[in-house]
C-alpha cells in the first residue's frame, strides 16, 4: 500500500503566448485517469449520507495498475467487465477512523490517509466500488492535478536601497543574472507574481511591476501520473485534437 507522499510538482519557463500556454493547460483534461466512478454500499451506520460517502470516495487519487481500457473503448461497449473496471471492496467497523488506505483492489492508493469516515462503536461501513478511466472533461475527479501559468513579472528598479530588500526576500524566484546590487533602471526577472514581490516592500514606490514576455508554467500532480507526464500528455491530446480539426476540414 502507498504512503503518503510529498506532492509532485513542476516549475518551468519557457518563450510562448497565453493562448497555446492556456490550450496546453486545457488539454490536460483529455488524459485518462483512475478514479472509482460507482459504489455500492450494503451497510453504512455512520453519520455521513451514502452519497457523501460516495463522492468522497470519488476524490481519492489511484493509480492504475492493471492498464485498464476507457469504457467508450472496451468491447463491453462500457458495461463494465474486467478489462475496462476494477473492483474495490471496504469493510470496516468502529471505534475506528476509516482512511483511504483501507480499500481493497487491484490498483494502488496514492496517499493512504485519506480520511473517509469516523464510526464511532458498534458502527460499520461495508461497500463495493468499482473504478474506471475517465478524463476531467466529464468530471473533475478524473483530473491529474492542477495547471496554471502566469507571465514572469518584470520588476524595475526605483528606489535601489528599498529594493535590495525586495531582491534579497525573492531568493531563488529572481531568474535574472544580475548578482550586483540593485540600480536605478536595473529590470529583475521573478517567477512570482505582483501581490507577493510586493508583500516584502515597505517602500511601494521601489519598484515598477510589469508582466514579461516569458510565460512561467506550474504542474502540480495529484499522484496518478507525474507532472511531467501530464505535460507532455497534454500536449499529446493537443497535437491529436488539432489533427482531428485539420481532417474535419479537409472533407
Amino acid at each position: 500500500m502507498a504512503k503518503n507522499k510529498p506532492t509532485d510538482k513542476a516549475e518551468f519557463i519557457f518563450k510562448t503566448n497565453e493562448t497555446l500556454a492556456n490550450a496546453i493547460r486545457r488539454s490536460a483534461a483529455q488524459i485518462s485517469i483512475l478514479a472509482i466512478e460507482n459504489v455500492e454500499i450494503h451497510k453504512n451506520d455512520s453519520a455521513l449520507y451514502d452519497e457523501i460517502i460516495a463522492h468522497r470516495l470519488g476524490l481519492i487519487p489511484l493509480k492504475d495498475t492493471r492498464k485498464l481500457v476507457e469504457p467508450e473503448k472496451c468491447s463491453c461497449n462500457g458495461k463494465g467487465c474486467s478489462k475496462c473496471q476494477l473492483k474495490i471492496s471496504l469493510k470496516a467497523k468502529g471505534p475506528a477512523t476509516v482512511y483511504s488506505g483501507d480499500l481493497k483492489g487491484d490498483m494502488e492508493v496514492v496517499y493512504d490517509k485519506m480520511p473517509i469516515v469516523i464510526l464511532d462503536k458498534d458502527q460499520a461501513l461495508e461497500l463495493v466500488a468499482f473504478a474506471q478511466l475517465g478524463k476531467g472533461v466529464k468530471h473533475t475527479k478524473f483530473s491529474p492535478g492542477l495547471i496554471y501559468y502566469r507571465n514572469i513579472s518584470d520588476i524595475k528598479i526605483k528606489n535601489p536601497v528599498s529594493a535590495e530588500k525586495i531582491i534579497s526576500k525573492l531568493g531563488e524566484s529572481i531568474i535574472s543574472n544580475s548578482k550586483s546590487k540593485p540600480k536605478i533602471g536595473d529590470v529583475y526577472k521573478c517567477t512570482k507574481d505582483e501581490d507577493y514581490i510586493m508583500s516584502f516592500a515597505d517602500d511601494a514606490n521601489a519598484v515598477e511591476i510589469s508582466p514579461g514576455e516569458e510565460i512561467v508554467f506550474f504542474i502540480e500532480s495529484w499522484g496518478q501520473i507525474s507532472s511531467k507526464e501530464i505535460f507532455f500528455e497534454s500536449v499529446k491530446s493537443l497535437n491529436n485534437n488539432l489533427k482531428e480539426v485539420s481532417k474535419a476540414l479537409k472533407k
